[in-house]
């Protein structure tokens, strides 16, 4: 079993007021007995309202002081962390939307740029995000196989279905889902059809507060809502990976192997 703490939070523009709330919420983790915690996408700081320049000065490289902070605190209380991180690029004044992964003995096992940017419902990302082109490959943590995507990918089915295919058994999805009409009933129903349809757990972690929804939710591999945290904005909820019941489920679903390829143009 894999016990996940998945975090809901308010980020600041400060980057060193949110690093102190990242270290005691790692602690909390650690005192539940999680052995990963998720942060939400871009949670370095909130940056919708710097210029662009403000945010590329305010951004790091990954071996910058955010990252060797994650690591130390990974190593300290011995548990996984992802955290979502504005990088900073060579050459562009436009940063990369990061995720990392850290293991519990404090090393960098996974890097994620955002793939598919938010350039939708009037927004466009690309305009302050560099793409990233990362091939969709699950990483492995303490025996479980994780895939990783970032806020708007859920609605790319075809990342989800990737991930599973090559073995995750659960999905991560660090968030700051933009506020909007209907979009808190879009962003429920995407995540849980993400599992059902292919019999995988996952896990959000939503930035709340500012521009963003809240909402993160734990949900089992039959697409059932297990946690969801409340409208608080520091707020952690718990889930527990199992394989037994990722086999049952699949068993009696067997969505994965009933797969006909030869006959899908995709």
């Amino acid at each position: 079993m894999l016990k996940i703490a998945l975090t809901q939070l308010k980020s600041s523009a400060n980057k060193e007021e949110n690093l102190e709330e990242m270290k005691k919420v790692v602690k909390q983790a650690y005192e539940n007995r999680a052995k990963l915690v998720v942060f939400p996408e871009m949670y370095m700081f909130y940056a919708e309202k710097m210029s662009l320049e403000e945010k590329f000065n305010n951004a790091e490289t990954l071996d910058g002081s955010f990252v060797k902070e994650t690591k130390r605190l990974a190593k300290e209380y011995n548990l996984g962390v992802v955290v979502g991180m504005h990088e900073r690029a060579q050459n562009d004044m436009r940063t990369y939307n990061t995720i990392i992964v850290v293991n519990n003995e404090g090393d960098v096992i996974y890097t994620y740029r955002k793939t598919h940017l938010y350039d939708a419902f009037n927004y466009s990302e690309s305009k302050r995000i560099i793409r990233g082109d990362n091939k969709f490959e699950p990483f492995e943590y303490l025996g479980y196989k994780i895939g990783l995507m970032v806020c708007y990918e859920v609605r790319f089915p075809e990342i989800a279905r990737t991930l599973t295919l090559k073995g995750a058994e659960v999905l991560l999805i660090p968030s700051a889902w933009f506020k909007g009409y209907n979009k808190e009933d879009q962003w429920e129903t995407l995540v849980k059809a993400r599992a059902l349809e292919n019999t995988v757990y996952i896990g959000t972690s939503n930035q709340i507060g500012n521009d963003f929804t809240g909402i993160s939710m734990f949900v089992d591999p039959m697409g059932i809502v297990l946690e969801r945290a409340t409208e608080e904005e520091e707020y952690i909820i718990y889930g527990e990976v199992r394989k037994e019941r990722l086999e049952s489920v699949r068993k009696v679903l067997p969505v994965l192997v009933q797969r006909r390829r030869e006959l899908y143009d995709l």
